[in-house]
């Protein structure tokens, strides 16, 4: 559980954060952080906040898809000017 004390506490120190940056995404960054921990502050009641924990976002890595292709199956790639199949056939 999150007093409101620790949130303004972490609302302080996102906007000295923010106050000692000139980089406007670090900024933009930390007035989102603030935006974030206000809801949170306005959503709950009482002396104590509950605070959802947030779910672990998994890195989904795609796999590529490997076509195996036989040399013999290709059918080699036709060119104006080309003289044969092969990359030495000038």
């Amino acid at each position: 559980m999150i007093s409101y004390q620790q949130v303004f506490d972490e609302i302080e120190r996102q906007l000295q954060q923010a106050r000692r940056t000139n980089d406007v995404s670090a900024m933009r960054e930390a007035l989102a952080a603030i935006r974030s921990l206000s809801e949170v502050a306005l959503s709950g009641s009482g002396e104590k906040l509950v605070v959802p924990k947030t779910v672990e976002k998994k890195k989904v890595v795609a796999q590529p898809q490997v076509q195996s292709l036989n040399s013999l199956d290709a059918k080699p790639l036709e060119e104006d000017g080309a003289n044969g199949s092969s990359l030495f056939d000038f």
